[in-house]
């Protein structure tokens, strides 16, 4: 080979490398982290923003203060959440707390927590059958979610979207609702405790809220996690 088709030959072949190599720069590779489940690989043709938004991690965020409710003694356990002013605490039972904030009864906003014995095998099998009857109407979904175990327990976090045919949905209307189902342990008992926030679909600032006040969740001072938001 002569010179010249050696200097032809090496100079068409950085040009190809470069060609592999910017061509890989436009790729990004991301995985999807789970508390339980295999890691999902994706590859993007383009960098970017990740379509989902971690949950804060930060203590009680501005502008809102704790908030504690004990559930009794057939349930003996605390939670906790954050929540701004303006939430007033309606009628309450040692498993039933509710709170609600608006100027129309039939469209408040509405925060409830609530404890009742569970008679499934384990904390797991409590949260497994809630999640095959959630989000089960027409129009309902659920946008994000999360599940994992605790100290004394199992949980299930959510970000979904109720239909209208929703038995909980706001007026008959489509309604946000986040919120957490937890089967747990305590006394020698096993429970099943939710914590649900609802707004309706209309209302974007309190989905927003909600977003802020699900990561605040804990039980016996044991945080629960929060999905990541879409």
């Amino acid at each position: 080979m002569s010179h010249a088709a050696k200097v032809r030959t090496v100079v068409a072949g950085a040009a190809l490398l470069g060609l592999v190599l910017s061509g890989c720069s436009a790729l990004q590779i991301r995985t999807a982290e789970r508390d339980s489940g295999p890691v999902r690989v994706a590859v993007q043709d383009k960098a970017g923003e990740s379509p989902t938004t971690a949950p804060p991690d930060a203590g009680i965020p501005d502008g809102m203060k704790e908030v504690s409710v004990n559930l009794g003694a057939e349930c003996p356990v605390d939670i906790s959440l954050a929540m701004a002013d303006g939430w007033s605490e309606g009628s309450a039972t040692d498993g039933f707390h509710s709170f609600s904030r608006g100027t129309s009864v039939a469209e408040n906003d509405v925060v409830l927590i609530t404890c009742s014995q569970a008679y499934d095998e384990s904390p797991q099998s409590v949260v497994e059958a809630k999640k095959k009857f959630s989000f089960s109407e027409k129009g309902s979904s659920v946008v994000s979610e999360r599940t994992g175990g605790l100290a004394a327990g199992y949980y299930w976090s959510f970000q979904g979207l109720l239909g209208p045919s929703e038995i909980f949905a706001i007026d008959q209307k489509p309604t946000f609702m986040y919120g957490a189902r937890i089967g747990y342990r305590t006394n020698g008992r096993l429970v099943e405790i939710g914590v649900e926030m609802r707004a309706l679909e209309s209302d974007t600032a309190a989905a927003k809220e909600f977003e802020k006040m699900l990561p605040t969740v804990t039980i016996d001072d044991e945080k629960v996690p929060a999905p990541r938001f879409k």
